[in-house]
């Protein structure tokens, strides 16, 4: 085989790979990159023609981030990784301070814990108070530093006769339910810099402060005048002679007695007249002379 002949074939083999591989990469290659490349520049288009609902969406993200913080940052409440009793007690003490006298037994009645979050319940029973301080101390539990949530509350007023001023002491009877929260998973929520210190408020009104006293004293404190025990011996105008405890006293109109006063004095009639007020009930007394049964006989 000749040099020419040899050549000639050698280059016949190289045209045919090179025509070969063009041939490929045009009908075969070409098309398929072309497919990608147009999938791409649909893509890119689609998320172009998304651009401003992208960016409404990112912008709603960014206001609601701006919530979340400014409310974390200006959240008022601390909420501890856990709570005991003693550290409980220890904050409704601080409560106590602050509203005034009243006092409780506090009983535990166990833990509800979630997989984040949990309050331990306690009771607080027994409880006696005036009405104001009671109010100030609920309001401290419901506005305070720490999370509490009253679950349930029952009051009741009771009435008692003080034995040396025989006047009605009125009070609060109370229980409540109360839980404690705590967080466990996130630390940073057992501080805040926008929790401060109260400013107590008194009770708008007192809904506890009865019209009328269900008990009231029957007998007089020892150096009061009880209108029903006394006897009238003479009436003059504008004046009356009266006997208490055996003692003859001179009584004028609006002179004191026990719950009242003297409020009318009838010569023609020989009788005086005391309105005094039993726990809310006015009552007017009247007191004759009580003449001699046997002078009446003659």
């Amino acid at each position: 085989m000749t040099y020419k002949i040899r050549n000639t074939i050698a280059l016949g083999v190289v045209l045919f790979l090179i025509g070969g591989g063009a041939a490929f990469w045009y009908l075969f290659w070409q098309p398929r990159s072309l497919k990608a490349l147009t999938q791409q520049i649909q893509d890119i288009d689609k998320e172009l023609d998304n651009l401003p609902l992208l960016a409404e969406e990112v912008q709603r993200l960014t206001a609601q981030f701006q919530d979340i913080k400014r409310r974390y940052d200006s959240r008022s409440k601390e909420i501890p990784q856990f709570d005991i009793s003693s550290q409980t007690y220890g904050y409704m003490s601080r409560g106590i301070d602050v509203a005034g006298f009243l006092k409780f037994d506090m009983k535990f009645l166990g833990t509800d814990e979630g997989p984040v979050w949990g309050f331990n319940a306690y009771k607080l029973e027994l409880g006696e108070s005036n009405f104001d301080n009671y109010y100030k101390f609920v309001y401290f539990l419901e506005n305070g530093k720490r999370l509490y949530k009253i679950a349930t509350m029952n009051m009741e007023l009771k009435e008692v006769v003080d034995i040396l001023t025989k006047e009605t002491t009125k009070w609060i009877a109370f229980e409540m339910e109360l839980h404690a929260y705590y967080v466990r998973s996130i630390a940073e929520l057992g501080t805040s810099l926008a929790a401060k210190g109260l400013t107590m408020v008194g009770a708008p009104f007192d809904p506890f402060n009865p019209i009328i006293l269900m008990t009231v004293s029957t007998d007089a404190p020892l150096d009061e005048i009880n209108a029903d025990n006394v006897d009238v011996k003479a009436v003059l105008p504008g004046k009356a002679f009266i006997l208490v405890d055996n003692e003859l006293i001179v009584m004028q109109l609006g002179d004191k007695v026990w719950r009242g006063y003297l409020s009318a004095i009838a010569p023609s009639q020989s009788s005086v007249e005391f309105t005094v007020n039993e726990g809310g009930v006015v009552r007017k007394i009247v007191k004759k002379i009580q003449f001699d049964r046997r002078r009446r006989k003659l």
